[in-house]
């Protein structure tokens, strides 16, 4: 008979931060783990910050910063996943209301993907966040399945879906399947700028010309300018608020 998977925060097991930070979790190299594992946040809410293990064994992390929100999704933090990092600094500092978990990374450690533990994870955080008291739990999500379509519009790809009339992206369905509705795009949500050789290390790619080209694991093409030898990359995510009470909502514009 196998170990249940645990769930605990950072703040209930402090010991478990190495292995927090050190878990093996697949993103594109130029999405560094720094960007990431925002380390104030690591410290200042370590109480949202969850581990899950199969045993002894750590094998995923969900990562999440509470900020304050009005639950308009006019009003959702414009630069998306950067913005809510700042967001959730400024208002954690200025003392404001903390009424929103943003989940920020539910990944699984490379040795234990493929067991279907993408929806346990996400569900756990939002477990988390009904339980702690939050009035909203959102997400900009990352589409990972739109790698294979770097230049189409995120407009266009939110659309997608398969024949069962499940949504094409697998994320996008988890989040849908789970109760996840969209209530908006975030076309700017992560920037990543850096020299050509920086991401010609992270992509293996030679970059030569000015303009805009795919990488691997890219979900939108890189703008580079050889002239000033630095490309920058901007990534939309889709923003998917998650329900924590039986009370109805208005949601934003739904695809």
């Amino acid at each position: 008979m196998t170990d249940p998977i645990q769930t605990f925060s950072l703040a209930q097991r402090p010991d478990l931060l190495s292995a927090y930070v050190n878990l093996d979790i697949p993103w594109p190299a130029f999405v560094e783990p720094t960007r990431l594992l925002v380390e104030w946040g690591l410290h200042a809410h370590a109480d949202h910050q969850l581990i899950m293990l199969d045993g002894d064994t750590p094998i995923a992390r969900a990562a999440s910063l509470p900020l304050h929100w009005d639950g308009d999704p006019q009003t959702l933090p414009r630069r998306g996943w950067d913005g809510v990092i700042e967001q959730s600094a400024i208002d954690t500092y200025n003392g404001a209301e903390l009424n929103t978990l943003c989940a920020l990374e539910a990944g699984i450690d490379t040795g234990h993907t493929g067991r279907g533990l993408s929806q346990t994870v996400f569900t756990a955080l939002r477990d988390h966040a009904r339980e702690a008291g939050f009035e909203h739990f959102i997400a900009p999500v990352r589409p990972s399945g739109k790698t294979q379509y770097p230049e189409m519009p995120i407009e266009d790809y939110v659309q997608r879906r398969r024949d069962d009339g499940q949504r094409a992206d697998n994320w996008l369905r988890i989040h849908e399947r789970i109760g996840g509705r969209i209530i908006a795009l975030s076309p700017t949500s992560m920037t990543i700028t850096a020299p050509l050789e920086t991401w010609t290390a992270w992509t293996g790619e030679p970059f030569t010309t000015t303009g805009l080209t795919t990488i691997p694991g890219g979900i939108a093409p890189v703008f580079v300018n050889t002239d000033l030898d630095y490309a920058v990359y901007i990534e939309p995510n889709v923003w998917v608020r998650h329900q924590l009470t039986d009370a109805p909502t208005t949601e934003g514009s739904r695809s």
